[in-house]
Parts: C-alpha cells; sequence; structure tokens
C-alpha cells in the first residue's frame, strides 16, 4: 500500500504526474475521493474537538457566570455555524499578538491586549508585549512564558473587541 495521503493520489492523477497509462476504474477514483473525505473530515473533527477541549477550559467555574447547558450548547454551534473553528484559533500555548485576554472568574478588570511577541536571543523565551489593563488602568506590559502558565490555572480566556469571550 502506497504511503500517500488521497489527497496526493487525487492531485497525482489530475496533475499526470502519476503514473497512469489508462483511465482509472469507477471504484478506484470513487475510493480514492472517498478516502480523500475521510482525511478531511478527521482533520476537521480534530480541529473540533480541539477547539471544543479549549472552551471547556474556557467555560466559568462560577456559578453566577454559567449559563444553561443548551445555552452554552447553541452559543458554541452558532460559533461553528459561522466558521469561528479555525485552525489559527485554536493555539493555545501563548499569548497571540492581535488578541486581547482577561480572566474568567477572578473578579478583577485584568485585561491584556497583546500587540507583539518577541523571544529572547539567548534562550528562546517567548515574552508578550502589550497593554494590560488594571484597577481601570492601561498601561505598557510585558508577560513570559512562565506568566501564561500562571494565567491558565486561573482561568485566562481570549475575548473580543466587544468583550465577549470567544
Amino acid at each position: 500500500m502506497s504511503t500517500h495521503t488521497a489527497r496526493q493520489g487525487i492531485y497525482n492523477v489530475l496533475t499526470g504526474r502519476a503514473v497512469c497509462p489508462a483511465p482509472r476504474p469507477d471504484d478506484e477514483a470513487e475510493g480514492l475521493l472517498a478516502a480523500h473525505r475521510a482525511e478531511v473530515v478527521a482533520e476537521r473533527d480534530t480541529q473540533f474537538v480541539a477547539w471544543l477541549l479549549k472552551k471547556a477550559r474556557e467555560y466559568p467555574t462560577d456559578p453566577a457566570r454559567q449559563e444553561n447547558a443548551a445555552d452554552a450548547i447553541a452559543r458554541l454551534a452558532s460559533k461553528v455555524q459561522r466558521g469561528a473553528v479555525r485552525p489559527n484559533n485554536l493555539r493555545t500555548d501563548f499569548f497571540q499578538p492581535g488578541h486581547t485576554y482577561t480572566h474568567v472568574d477572578d473578579g478583577t478588570d485584568w485585561k491584556f491586549r497583546v500587540d507583539t511577541v518577541t523571544s529572547c536571543p539567548e534562550d528562546g523565551e517567548r515574552t508578550a508585549l502589550g497593554w494590560r489593563h488594571f484597577k481601570g488602568e492601561w498601561e505598557p506590559y510585558a508577560y513570559d512564558e512562565d506568566d501564561y502558565d500562571i494565567h491558565l490555572c486561573v482561568g485566562l480566556a481570549e475575548v473580543t473587541e466587544g468583550g465577549e469571550a470567544s
């Protein structure tokens, strides 16, 4: 059996890169297309699961801030329907430029808007540079990777411009 993906097989046939002295039988073509669809669905499902796990980590633990299960599911379904699940919004290993973060349950007005991420030339440790909102004031601020890990422990969530948790 070949080690390339179904997508690569289809690409090779369509571009003439496959050794193909005669047209392929219908069942072989259908098999390649079905295998490609299965690969795409598996990749999409992996993205959905990663996104749902990210949302679960961000879900408020304070009962006063929780919504009922039906409303939470409807809100998540709406986000899926309008395309909110994308590979570039699943990265959760560090602050991302152009994003604003807040804590979901700590009762403060803390926010951090990330303008850029840089890394130390010596050890490669990343530092996010941006603006922190705390106690009613915005100030320039930097957080490093250890700070990010600490914030995850207290319920870090990305927020949109309008303040809705994404």
